[in-house]
């Protein structure tokens, strides 16, 4: 087996990895369990741009954020 060393994420690094996640779930995203085939082709795609801007540290467009929020009040 390799040896690999951990680093240690920063404190900015831990607290933008958390403000991603609670962004996510505010939309009705579930980063740790990704089950695509519940949605439709549209829903799907408006999830994966989400979570490119999530996880590039972009901020998600006002448009796409209100169709995930009303895709979430839908389900």
């Amino acid at each position: 087996m390799k040896h690999r060393e951990f680093i240690q994420p920063t404190p900015e690094e831990i607290e933008r990895r958390r403000a991603m996640y609670a962004q996510a779930e505010e939309l009705g995203i579930d980063l740790l369990s990704f089950d695509e085939q519940k949605w439709k082709s549209s829903h799907r795609k408006d999830v994966w741009d989400a979570v490119f801007c999530l996880g590039t540290g972009q901020t998600i467009p006002t448009e796409l954020r209100e169709r995930l929020l009303q895709y979430r009040k839908i389900s």
